[in-house]
């Protein structure tokens, strides 16, 4: 027994003997290391300057009030931060932990390698790396990760080489700026907001520095947020460090140890987008090159994610998180997936203020306000009025308001449109507030559709092509629009006619603060003044209702405290019900809200909005999703929020037209004779309804006044819009709408319906088909007895016949 002892003490001390030369070898090595580089040729005067990869720095985006919105990174989470600007416990605690030498050595460590190679010895493999500080900056800004002698070699050679190019802080910096943190999180900075949600490092105590350096060696094993216990373990061992090279008293210790661990991650902001209009900015950087130039989007990726840019935005943070409210007060998420949009824009500049493009960005990231292009409705009319206006004619000129309303196709079918309302002969300003289509169709062929869609244009509406002009329904929203863009053509109505492209960047910075790119304003003139006046007073009758026939009551701005500010806007509504509008301004916001269905085939079901919202007094109270009643109370409790304490400003005056004689505007072919006497077989005939007598489809005469006015129903307030929306265009499989061949008969008093039309491809023109012809005759005009016209007033009605 022992002997047994003797050989094993014996052979104990040879394995020591062993080691110990081991060491002493190694060291010598690691000694001999300049002689061998000499020896190899590599003079240090002739070895190229190291070059680290760059630091990816993420960048930060903020609103038009400079206040930071969040940030963007991709899987490097970082932000430079200066030495001098981080608490010296902080570097005290790190140096301690890892490398307390720092100052002193070269670049390398002989006592930390020879620890490192003892435990290497016992663990049989590499199991600790005794690196410096400089060679972990070696590892991870020039080499990899990668455990291997060769590797090893290369980065002793070069933290010793990095020794002689660079300062001791200048490592230091780097070094706190590149060190891995887990979470995502690198270096210091973005350290203190993951696990403090601190402003930055300048708030760390030393108690968090422990924890920081205790994380180093391996971030995801030590995350105090996954495990605790193994966290508290390891920063008490960087406790202990600090107490026996006298960096800490035993009474700090003890605070140390009993300081509480972070429990979650704590981010003051995302490091990604966190709603639709950073993400509409994210998109703008990576695909535009006006914003950062680049050869390709790769390029641009790069520069966001890598290169620290500051992205100065538009966003008002008061208006995007009231467009939020709304949304979702009105619309919440629902399981048939109705929702709204909404955008809102600077009345005078074009700048986009907030953006909802859908149920909510974390649900559905497409964005309807800014890509998703929907039927506008009777929102199009508007641009109708301006091309009308900008052709010489004014809000008193008459049209026959009469529905339902009937063309010949080139192909000789029947076209028929039946909407609710309308009767006699109309001013323009009234057959706008009450949103009549059939005398929009009447309106589109005098002045041409091609005409409406060259001014439409002209307003920044980008998706109707030339082939459109086809179409008799395009006064009536049947193409597709965005939002967004019909924003930017209503924002010209209370500019006095200037279109400014709604915009989102107002400047971009490099990590270093210098300007890399600015918006500049570039407005250009798509109508005159005064015809944007014109539009906007009767935009404004048709939300005061003042006149009496406004289809936009509901969009009323009044405050809390009975401040009322002046409103424009008109409602559109498309066919079924599908898509709600309302598009409206002050002078200070221009705001377009839409709801319906992102599919934008599905009659939008009132029972899956919020009613409660909507059964207010000033709503009430929602029966059907058109403009006035969906869309427009969105409009007025956002507006609301936003006009909280700003002055109400009044719009500018048009014109003063007196001495302007009313025109009755018609086209070559419309029916102009009345009626002989009573029509046999009609019932409850409408004075000024045209009517079809010999049965061939086509109406042929006017219902005389002398026929005695039945009393129809009372139409549910408010006025339908137009009816039950856009007339139907001509279907891509199916022949146009037509009235019967043989024994037609004129509308019942109730309110006629709308034929329901197959729903246009969104941006696309309909397949060819049976259309009416594009060429519309010159107008064949009737002056009124009227000689002249009160300024801005325009009359409701003018009876048919009477000029």
């Amino acid at each position: 027994m022992a002997s047994n002892i003797r050989v094993i003490k014996r052979l104990s001390s040879i394995a020591v003997v062993t080691i110990c030369l081991s060491l002493v070898i190694a060291a010598a090595a690691v000694a001999a290391i300049p002689q061998i580089v000499s020896l190899s040729g590599i003079v240090e005067s002739e070895r190229a300057p190291i070059e680290m990869r760059p630091l990816a720095i993420r960048s930060s985006i903020y609103s038009s009030d400079g206040e930071l919105v969040t940030f963007l990174s991709e899987e490097e989470n970082r932000q430079i931060i200066d030495l001098e600007n981080i608490p010296q416990d902080v570097i005290t605690t790190i140096l301690a932990s890892e490398d307390a030498n720092f100052y002193e050595h070269n670049g390398i460590s002989l006592r930390g390698m020879a620890r490192a190679g003892l435990k290497d010895l016992i663990e049989g493999g590499i199991a600790e790396g005794g690196s410096t500080i400089t060679q972990q900056l070696i590892k991870n800004a020039v080499l990899s990760a990668e455990q291997s002698g060769e590797r090893k070699g290369q980065e002793i050679l070069l933290a010793m080489q990095l020794e002689t190019e660079w300062t001791k802080d200048q490592i230091l910096e780097r070094y706190l700026n590149t060190v891995y943190f887990g979470s995502g999180a690198y270096g210091v900075e973005a350290a203190a907001e993951t696990y403090w949600g601190y402003e930055g490092a300048e708030d760390l105590t030393m108690c968090d520095a422990t924890l920081l350096a205790a994380m180093i060696p391996n971030p995801t094993q030590y995350d105090p947020t996954r495990f605790q216990d193994e966290a508290r373990n390891r920063r008490s061992v960087v406790i202990n460090r600090l107490l026996s090279v006298g960096k800490m008293t035993d009474t700090e210790a003890e605070d140390c140890r009993t300081s509480p661990l972070p429990v979650q991650r704590q981010k003051p902001v995302d490091t990604q987008p966190t709603n639709y209009f950073t993400e509409e900015v994210l998109q703008l950087l990576l695909k535009d090159p006006t914003f950062l130039g680049g050869e390709s989007q790769q390029e641009r990726f790069d520069m966001v994610y890598e290169q620290g840019l500051k992205i100065f935005t538009t966003l008002d943070p008061v208006a995007q998180a009231a467009a939020e409210e709304a949304q979702e007060n009105f619309v919440p998420r629902n399981a048939e997936g109705y929702t709204a949009a909404l955008v809102s824009v600077d009345s005078h500049t074009g700048a986009v203020r907030a953006v909802v493009g859908g149920p909510g960005f974390r649900e559905e990231k497409f964005n309807i306000a800014t890509q998703g292009a929907q039927q506008p409705g009777s929102t199009m009319k508007t641009f109708v009025l301006a091309a009308l206006f900008e052709s010489g004619y004014v809000p008193t000129d008459t049209v026959r308001a009469d529905s339902p309303c009937t063309f010949r196709t080139p192909g000789g079918e029947n076209y028929t449109v039946r909407s609710a309302g309308g009767s006699g002969r109309q001013t323009i300003a009234s057959v706008t507030r009450s949103s009549y289509n059939c005398p929009f169709l009447r309106l589109g062929q005098v002045i041409g559709n091609d005409t409406v869609i060259d001014t439409t244009r002209r307003l920044g509406i980008s998706n109707i092509p030339d082939e459109a002009a086809a179409f008799v329904s395009l006064p009536l929203g049947v193409l597709d629009l965005i939002p967004l863009e019909v924003a930017g053509a209503y924002a010209s109505f209370p500019n006095d006619g200037e279109f400014n492209k709604p915009w989102f960047i107002e400047r971009i910075e490099d990590a270093q603060g210098n300007t890399i790119y600015e918006h500049e304003p570039n407005p250009s003139k798509a109508i005159s003044a005064n015809s944007a006046r014109l539009i906007t007073e009767i935009l404004r009758q048709n939300v005061t209702r003042e006149a009496g026939n406004g289809t936009g009551r509901r969009a009323q701005v009044v405050l809390e405290d009975g401040t009322e500010h002046v409103v424009a806007g008109k409602t559109g509504t498309t066919n079924d019900n599908v898509s709600a509008w309302f598009a409206g301004y002050t002078d200070y916001l221009t705001t377009v809200v839409w709801v319906g269905h992102p599919d934008g085939n599905l009659t939008v079901n009132p029972a899956s909005l919020n009613r409660d919202a909507y059964n207010v007094p000033e709503y009430c109270c929602i029966s059907r999703a058109e403009g006035g009643l969906a869309a427009a109370p969105i409009f007025d409790y956002y507006m609301e929020i936003v006009h909280e304490g700003l002055e109400p400003r009044p719009f500018a005056q048009a014109e003063n037209l007196q001495g302007r004689r009313s025109q009755f505007l018609q086209t070559a072919e419309e029916i102009t004779r009345f009626c002989d006497g009573v029509i046999e077989g009609q019932e409850a005939p409408i004075p000024g309804q045209s009517v079809d007598l010999d049965g061939d489809g086509i109406n042929d005469c006017l219902v005389p006044r002398s026929v005695p006015e039945p009393e129809g129903p009372v139409i549910e307030e408010p006025p339908v819009d137009g009816g039950v929306g856009a007339p139907p265009t001509v279907p891509a499989t199916t022949t146009a709408t037509t009235s019967p061949t043989t024994g037609a008969t004129p509308a019942p008093t109730a309110a006629p319906t709308t034929a329901a039309p197959t729903t246009p491809a969104p941006t696309t023109i309909p397949p060819a088909g049976p259309t009416l012809l594009v060429t519309a005759p010159a107008p064949t005009i009737v002056p009124s007895s009227a000689s002249t016209l009160p300024p801005l007033l325009f009359e409701p009605l003018v009876p048919f016949g009477v000029e």
